[in-house]
């Protein structure tokens, strides 16, 4: 019987991908008054297997460092969200706890709280001294060799996926990772800000390495492509208070000459997957503190953020530019949102002192007007009667 995806299917794959799209040019063209004729057309591409990639997007981000971007139209995000409904749980099984990037429920203050319980226990509350082994990989994005986790994800899919779309997948496997956006795809830059950008951050068209920064298959490959890592360094080397987030490693001991002597089989290991560390790898004392994404997190348990998530934020203030009010509220909560992540809150505090004058006063004008709002409510919700009159007249 030929496998064929159903209509429902597609549909489901096509709401998660609408989430927090909804505003987006490329969301709006595909989903206007032709939205099922999009989604009908999309459908029998796949299970006529002529389904191809379209031309993506690429932008450069400059924060925190300049590196391309890869967005893929509206159609393709669907055809990957497919993807991943049917092979995330398969995947999930896999991989160890210790991998946190781009799962669900694990995501930076999950591997945070992994280091911190890790150094409480290795040090004994501070007690004992314990080190740290920080691993960076040079480029890793651009070195993923894609017909590696091309043929990761092929064996993965015959052995152990008990789906009922197991032909598509195979067939879509190397159309989503064998394609190489940077053949074909549409600059949202100038030429003079591509040129700025390092080679190794940028996807080379004529080689067989690199994944695209954007995708979310491209997520899911970084974790996949070094699970036989993770499980060498757990299971072969005893090293099991270890955290990766996608090419940030950090494996904490209590055995400074157990890490001297395992770096040398790290590296060797990396090497078949074509990583290699980067001078940012060291071997430190753990016993003050240890820096990894964005806080500091000492053996005692505290924690707060780095002087880079601390100088970032600060310039980002000072350099804000929007287009109206509502725009620059938005990218005003997102900084603060950010720094609630960190728990900055002293910095939370004076963020508004840190913007322009012409957009300090528009948040100190919207700051009072919802404190005047929760006040209201707050009456509202206390029952004051003798109040509540005057309030809902003057509101």
């Amino acid at each position: 019987m030929e496998d064929k995806i159903e209509f429902e299917e597609l549909y489901k794959a096509y709401e998660l991908c609408l989430k927090n799209k909804k505003k987006k040019i490329g969301t709006y063209n595909f989903t206007n008054e032709e939205l099922c004729m999009n989604l009908i057309q999309l459908l029998d591409e796949l299970n006529n297997r002529t389904y191809k990639t379209k031309p993506s997007n690429c932008y450069i981000v400059t924060e925190p460092a300049l590196r391309e971007i890869f967005a893929a139209q509206f159609g393709d995000r669907i055809v990957q969200h497919f993807y991943m409904m049917e092979v995330e749980d398969v995947l999930e099984n896999m991989l160890i706890d210790g991998c946190c990037s781009c799962r669900k429920g694990k995501e930076t203050s999950y591997a945070l709280n992994m280091l911190k319980n890790f150094l409480i226990k290795t040090s004994d509350n501070g007690k004992k001294p314990c080190f740290s082994l920080k691993i960076d990989l040079s480029g890793y994005f651009m070195s993923v060799d894609w017909r590696i986790v091309s043929e990761k994800f092929k064996k993965l899919i015959q052995n152990k996926s008990k789906g009922k779309h197991k032909e598509l997948l195979l067939y879509l496997t190397p159309v989503i990772f064998e394609n190489n956006p940077a053949l074909d795809c549409e600059y949202k830059c100038s030429e003079q800000i591509r040129n700025l950008v390092p080679n190794r951050r940028k996807m080379d068209c004529n080689s067989n390495y690199g994944m695209a920064i954007g995708n979310l298959t491209a997520q899911a490959g970084s974790n996949l492509n070094l699970n036989n890592f993770d499980h060498y360094v757990i299971e072969e080397l005893k090293l099991d208070k270890y955290i990766r987030y996608v090419d940030d490693i950090i494996i904490i001991s209590d055995n400074k000459k157990q890490l001297i002597d395992t770096l040398p089989l790290i590296q060797n290991k990396l090497a078949e997957t074509h990583q290699f560390i980067n001078k940012k790898t060291k071997i430190d004392t753990a016993y003050h503190e240890v820096p990894f994404l964005g806080k500091v997190s000492h053996p005692y348990g505290y924690q707060k953020p780095s002087k880079q998530v601390i100088i970032r934020t600060c310039q980002r203030a000072k350099n804000i530019q929007y287009e109206n009010e509502k725009n620059l509220i938005a990218k005003v909560n997102s900084q603060v949102g950010t720094l609630k992540g960190y728990n900055c809150r002293k910095l939370i505090r004076n963020y508004t002192d840190l913007l322009p004058s012409d957009a300090q006063n528009i948040i100190k004008e919207r700051i009072k007007m919802v404190n005047w709002k929760r006040a209201i409510l707050y009456i509202l919700k206390k029952k004051h009667w003798h109040l509540r009159g005057r309030m809902i007249f003057y509101n």
